[in-house]
Formats: structure tokens, sequence, C-alpha cells
């Protein structure tokens, strides 16, 4: 008879973590709902825009407090039969792929309902909708053939994710910011017709009356001096994607002493970029309702392709090492590339977004006005094939290491070739014995 095993440390941390966060996001998205609900009716005469960004908090809040139940839950059942792990995940990547096709027409939905006078009613669930599909089948195209996690991990990561990378990321990064902003200040103030200029510009400005002459002449302005450059690509390009991509893979640190295969560090890793750009992609969308949210819909899948692939790699490279050692130099060359992707994705995205080009190398050579192709605008659309490549490419390489490794697992005896249900099996009975 098998010996019960006590609930070790992380169990007990997750199901805090769990709770609480569920809890807290719960009861924002009702609040929200309820302050939302309100401002529709005509006694407060706020813009429908109001309403319809408070329900797009409200759905979002949901969301992750649904997640978090969902990680919760993961906790406390007992994992089912290899069987029907093996069974259920046949069937995950066609529906992934078929909810994607739907995602197209929906889109066009998205851009009516928008506009409509029933936004308010309509919009928020399907901001939640457009924006969690793309995340869903980038994830099913990483795990595709690597049922490697034991059910109900893949919650655990997610939830993980939400409830402490993301603030942890969010808190830090608003340190870097006012550290920057400080830099910036003292800059300018040894540049005082800039700063000048700048004052009177904020003095002036108006959204409803914005003048783009003037708001280019600024933008030259500042991007033609090189100090500020130097300073925005070292955020924009640097800092940001080192800082996000240490901390993006932070739930997979729970399981390292699991020792971990590449194949289950991968796929963990995708789960966590999924998270982390489902949830920057939601961000993004909470002023739909204005007509630019299909726009924000459409260009995130992007920014989420990118999240999804460099810490998929980068947790490739975490669980070589824990694994063995002798691969310090496999998880070095996967954090540089992780934050090479994101640091290229970010330049190439504004770049393409301020309305002058500034005075770089090379770039500065390119054909930038109005009239003329700019080949810069093919820069994102090139990023987006090249990690689709990669996060293709790194799992078809690990579905053929898994299989060597299960036949390796056996080669000592004479049991038949084990079976994706096989290797499920083992994978859940190591999850039962180290405890959660």
């Amino acid at each position: 008879m098998q010996s019960k095993v006590e609930p070790g440390w992380r169990f007990w941390l997750l199901m805090v973590l769990f709770g609480g966060g569920a809890a807290l996001s719960l009861g924002v998205a009702l609040l929200f709902l309820l302050l939302g609900l309100a401002m529709t009716t005509p006694l407060l005469a706020l813009p429908a825009g109001s309403a319809v960004s408070f329900l797009n908090i409200a759905f979002t809040s949901g969301l992750v407090g649904v997640v978090m139940l969902l990680g919760l839950s993961s906790l406390l059942r007992t994992p089912p039969p290899p069987a029907a792990v093996a069974a259920a995940s046949r069937r995950r990547l066609a529906l992934a792929s078929l909810a994607m096709i739907l995602w197209l027409p929906l889109v066009g939905l998205f851009r009516i309902v928008e506009t409509s006078p029933l936004a308010w009613l309509f919009l928020p669930p399907l901001v939640v909708i457009g924006a969690a599909i793309p995340a869903w089948w980038l994830v099913e195209i990483a795990r595709r053939g690597l049922d490697v996690l034991p059910r109900g991990r893949g919650w655990q990561i997610l939830s993980t994710s939400l409830a402490l990378t993301i603030p942890l990321t969010l808190v830090l990064s608003l340190v870097m910011l006012a550290v920057f902003v400080v830099v910036l200040g003292v800059y300018l103030n040894t540049q005082p017709q800039l700063l000048a200029d700048l004052q009177q510009f904020f003095e002036q400005f108006d959204p409803a009356q914005m003048d783009m002459q003037q708001l280019e002449a600024l933008a030259n302005q500042v991007l033609s001096n090189p100090v500020i450059v130097a300073l925005l690509i070292s955020l924009v390009a640097g800092v940001t994607p080192m800082l996000e991509e240490l901390l993006k893979p932070l739930a997979l640190w729970l399981y390292a002493g699991d020792r971990l295969t590449p194949a289950q560090g991968f796929v963990g890793g995708a789960l966590c970029g999924a998270a982390f750009g489902l949830w920057e992609n939601l961000s993004a969308l909470a002023g739909a309702g204005e007509g630019s949210g299909v726009l924000i819909l459409v260009a995130r899948v992007g920014s989420l392709l990118l999240h999804t692939t460099a810490t998929a790699v980068l947790g490739w490279g975490l669980a070589s090492f824990w694994a063995q050692r002798r691969y310090l130099g496999r998880l070095i060359g996967a954090y540089l590339l992780a934050v090479g992707l994101h640091a290229f994705w970010n330049l190439f995205g504004v770049l393409s977004a301020v309305p002058v080009t500034p005075q770089l190398p090379l770039i500065s050579r390119l054909p930038a006005s109005p009239e003329t192709f700019n080949p810069l605008w093919l820069a994102l659309p090139g990023m987006a094939l090249l990690n689709l490549f990669l996060l293709v490419g790194l799992n078809r390489r690990l579905q053929v290491e898994t299989r060597r490794m299960m036949a390796a697992a056996v080669s000592g005896d004479n049991s038949p070739a084990p079976t994706d249900d096989t290797f499920i099996k083992q994978e859940n009975w190591k999850c039962r014995k180290t405890s959660v």
C-alpha cells in the first residue's frame, strides 16, 4: 500500500497564492461590474466609453479569477488516468485551431460592436474571448506532441504567472521608469532650449485639436538628439527586455527541484509567456470602445507570439540547466536569444510608430517619408514569422528528444516500447511523489 505523502511548502504557498488571488480578482471584477452598469444609467450622464472601460476591466479581472480557481482546483484533485489525458490532448490543438478560424470573423464582429450603442453589453466578453483564443492556440502549438506536464500543472503555472509574475513585473517596471524619468529630467536641465520647447508644447497641447505638423516637428527635434535616442533605446530595447525575460519564467522556479525535462521547461515556459502576453493584451484592450480596439486586438497577436516563444526558449534553457549543470551555456544562450527577440521587437515597434525616423546608423538611411515605402514596416511581420518558426522548430526537436528519452528509460529491461500514456503516467506519479 502506498504511503500518504504530506503536502509540502509549495502546496501551501500555491494554495494561499491562488486562493487570495482568486478572491481579490473576483472582488475587483464585481466592483467594476457594478460601477460599469451604474455608468450606463442616464442619471449619471457619463460618456458611454467610461462604462465600457469599467466593464472591460471587470471581465478581465473575472477571467483572472477563474484561471486561479482552476489552478486551485488542480491542487486539490487527483490526476485523471493517463489514457484520459492522452485522449484529451489529441483534441486540444484541433479545437484551438478551429477557434482560431472562428476568431477571424470575430474580429469583424468586434469592429461592428465596438462602435455600436450596445458596446457596453457585448464588447467586454468579446475583448476577453478575442484575446484568449490566440493565446490558447499558441500554447497548443507549443505543446503539440509534448504532453509531458502532469494534468493540472498547466493551470498552476498560468495562475502563478498571473498572481505573482505580473504584479512583480509591474512594480519593478514602475521603479525602472521612475529612474529613467529622473535621468531624463537631469539631462533636459542641461538643454534649456529643448526643455522650453517641451514645456510650451504640453502647455498648448489639446487632444481635440492636435496639430500633427507641430507634433512631428517636436518629435523630429527630440529624436535628432543622440542622448535622448540612446536613453529611449536603452529603456525600450535594453532594460525592459532584460527585466521581463528574467521574470516571466518565475513560475517554473517553483518546480526547479523536480528536475524538469527540457520539454517540460519548454511547455511550461510557453504557458508563462502566454499568460504574460494575454495580460498585456487585455490591459491594452481595457480602453476599447472608441473604434481603435480592433487594431489593437489584431496587432497584439504578434506581441503574444513573441512572449510565448521567448519564454518557451528560456524555459527550455532553464530546465536543461536544472537537469544537467553542464548546460550552463545553453541557459545563457537561451536567455540572450529571448532578450534579443524581445529587444528587436520593441525597437522595430517604436520605429514603426514614431512619425519621424531617428538619426541612427543604417536606419536613418531608409526611405521614411509618407510618399515612399518604408522597409521598417516589414520588420514586425518578419519578426513574427521568425518567432513562429522558432516555436514550431523547437517543438519538433523536443518531440524527437522526448521519444528518444522514453525509449531509453525502458531499454534496460524487456518492457515494451513506452507510449505517450506510459510517459504521462510516469510524470503524474513523479508529481505525486514530490508533492506540489
